[in-house]
């Protein structure tokens, strides 16, 4: 089961991903029209102290430019 609400702005992204399939379905979620809704986030957290989460965060990044979205760093 998937939780879908056109309200949806903002996705904390915490999970071991790697796969541009899931990127852009949980992005695409997060485009659905809903009144007022301006901005749309992707707040994505990586472990830098693990070699393979850093690995998995650099192809969620070249999927996220895939799709259109620019990468700020913090």
């Amino acid at each position: 089961m998937t939780f879908d609400d056109a309200r949806l702005d903002t996705l904390f992204l915490t999970l071991p991903i790697s796969w541009r399939g899931i990127i852009q379905q949980y992005a695409g979620r997060l485009h659905r029209s809903y009144e007022g809704k301006r901005l749309v986030e992707i707040y994505d957290y990586v472990d830098e102290n693990v070699p393979m989460l850093v690995r998995m965060y650099g192809r969620r990044v070249r999927g996220y430019k895939s799709i259109g979205y620019a990468i700020l760093e913090r």
